[in-house]
């Protein structure tokens, strides 16, 4: 069975593959065009320009010699004013500006009526506000250089999938060549990848929202990836093979690897570190120098031993400040005060939610007001992930 007829998920997506708009601005169409420029190509005459990108643009000399060299024979500042004066009254700062004619001078040369204009136009008709258009092309090039067809269906394609404007924007200014990732080459074989390892619909909804990055790959780094998380023990069938699949796609094998020899330094062996990493496969995302202030505090101050948190890896995945600390401290807190809280295992107290923390061990205890003022020395978050299935 074929991704294109498989559920509701897979409809949605296989009509953003085929999206044609049936009522597309005259904007729009005249953003998927070829670009118009207005500058006369001839012999390259570049010192006026030099001049002119030291000056106008914030480009020093050297930037100045190189690009001028792709300008061709500009003599008035007619036409790159004109530009400047486009991209300044869309809110472009000069240090934007300076970004985007680093990469891409040749933009000097463009027609303001015929080309940057309609396709400002273009994205306002998405709903784009004239903040979200600046950023959007200050970080991702293609948004005026393209010449494919397809990159206003992409934008499109991309703000139904991921169901948020905001979080495409967000994206986008991570990474300049998002939009420029095939749906066709890329993306559909990444999912059918996927969907082969039984990830389920609403798995890859999720992934599309929240880790979209991990479907741009190459085909063959993709399926490379998912080898590695076999190999290292986690079946495809595991409810923690998602989420170690997210987790590796960012962690290099000698970043892993660095962090195998860490916890050897604390008494784990191989294997210990490798179940504690199928538990909580994020322990590895995280530096080692937070890991060393985590395993410190957690090993000399409240007296764990390293084989209980080898077999607890959860807790090191939680924030040092906003809730070991804090916790730790209520805690010890309320035995200092003669409070009988029986055995309360560390796991067990780090691991309620907040809500739940603060009725067992804050408010009711109302005759100890300074407990909340203990407690109160930094803002509380839950946990990033929700491991309670490992």
């Amino acid at each position: 069975m074929t991704l294109m007829n498989r559920s509701p998920f897979v409809s949605l997506l296989f009509k953003a593959f085929t999206f044609i708009p049936r009522r597309r601005p005259a904007d729009a169409a005249v953003f998927l065009s070829t670009h118009s420029f207005s500058a006369a190509s001839g012999a390259p005459q570049s010192s006026f320009m030099a001049e002119y990108l030291v000056s106008s643009c914030g480009f020093d000399p050297d930037e100045a010699a190189k690009a001028s060299k792709l300008l061709g024979r500009i003599e008035s500042r007619h036409q790159p004013d004109s530009v400047l004066g486009f991209f300044k009254s869309h809110s472009f700062d000069n240090a934007q500006m300076k970004r985007v004619l680093s990469v891409n001078p040749r933009w000097l040369l463009l027609d303001v009526e015929k080309t940057l204009a309609p396709k400002f136009r273009a994205l306002q008709d998405l709903g784009f506000s004239c903040s979200d258009i600046t950023h959007l092309v200050s970080s991702n090039n293609g948004v005026i250089s393209h010449k494919s067809e397809t990159i206003l269906s992409k934008i499109q394609l991309w703000q139904g999938l991921l169901g948020s404007k905001d979080l495409l924007m967000k994206i986008c200014k991570k990474n300049r060549w998002f939009l420029g990732c095939s749906i066709e080459k890329t993306i559909q074989p990444n999912i059918e990848i996927l969907r082969d390892c039984g990830i389920t619909d609403q798995k890859l909804s999720m992934i599309l929202r929240h880790r979209p990055l991990l479907i741009t790959r190459n085909a063959e780094t993709l399926k490379a990836l998912i080898s590695r998380v076999e190999g290292l023990g986690v079946a495809r069938t595991s409810g923690m093979f998602l989420q170690t699949l997210s987790v590796l796609h960012c962690v290099s094998e000698k970043n892993f690897k660095a962090h195998l020899e860490f916890f050897k330094g604390f008494g784990w062996s191989e294997d210990d570190f490798l179940a504690a990493f199928r538990k909580a496969p994020s322990i590895v995302a995280y530096s080692l120098k937070s890991l060393q202030r985590k395993m410190e505090f957690l090993v000399n101050e409240t007296g764990c031993a390293p084989y209980y948190l080898a077999h607890r890896p959860v807790i090191l995945t939680m924030s040092l400040e906003k809730r070991l600390i804090p916790r730790y401290r209520i805690l010890m807190g309320l035995k200092s005060r003669g409070v009988h809280i029986g055995n309360l295992q560390m796991d067990t107290y780090m691991s309620y939610t907040e809500k739940k923390f603060l009725e067992k061990f804050v408010f009711r205890y109302k005759e100890f007001p300074e407990l909340i003022e203990l407690y109160n020395v930094a803002p509380k978050t839950e946990m990033l992930f929700d491991t309670a299935g490992a």
